[in-house]
């Protein structure tokens, strides 16, 4: 103890203090030296860093894939706006045409009818004029006829056989041709 004026337990202290140091000191030369242990710090060092980057990466994918779902739904949406819209038009020029094709049928049916009530007008003018025709060649046939009677009944029976029987004849084919216009006119009906 050369000059040392310190006490028993302060040269304790000192000595339990640089036993302290001595074996941080042969700890951290020791765990320079120890490769496999470096390694395996160096290696969790590297597995904690990739596992924090794979972390950032996998939020930074999911915020994206919502990014990219958000646009998906917007864009289907604007899609569908724009379809609905068109189905709209569509359907509203359906049914304009529809009405214009309905009233051009209503039209032509008017038209058809108008035809068809002229038609029928003339059809029944026709039909009155040759009843009315065949009444007169009813008549002229009964009034030939009733010549005919007394053409050979009326006067001396030498003149009634010098008389012609055209008359006769063409009495009865004037009944014959009034009874085919008749028949004839039925059938149109």
């Amino acid at each position: 103890m050369s000059g040392d004026n310190r006490t028993a337990d302060e040269v304790r202290e000192s000595i339990q203090e640089t036993r302290a140091d001595l074996g941080e000191t042969a700890a951290a030369l020791a765990a320079k030296a120890d490769v496999k242990a470096r390694v395996q710090h160096a290696a969790a060092d590297k597995k904690a860093e990739i596992t924090e980057k794979t972390a950032e990466i996998k939020d930074a994918a999911v915020e994206k894939a919502a990014e990219i779902k958000d646009a998906a739904a917007e864009k289907a949406a604007q899609v569908k706006a724009v379809a609905a819209e068109k189905t709209a038009h569509v359907k509203e020029a359906a049914a304009e045409k529809t009405a214009q094709v309905k009233d051009l049928a209503a039209e032509k049916t008017a038209q058809v009818k108008d035809v068809a009530a002229e038609k029928s007008a003339q059809v029944a003018g026709v039909q009155q004029a040759t009843a009315q025709a065949a009444g007169r060649l009813a008549n002229r046939a009964s009034e030939a006829g009733h010549e005919a009677k007394h053409q050979f009944t009326d006067g001396r029976p030498a003149d009634v056989a010098r008389r012609p029987l055209p008359i006769a004849a063409l009495a009865v084919a004037a009944l014959g041709v009034a009874a085919v216009v008749v028949a004839v006119l039925r059938r149109r009906r």
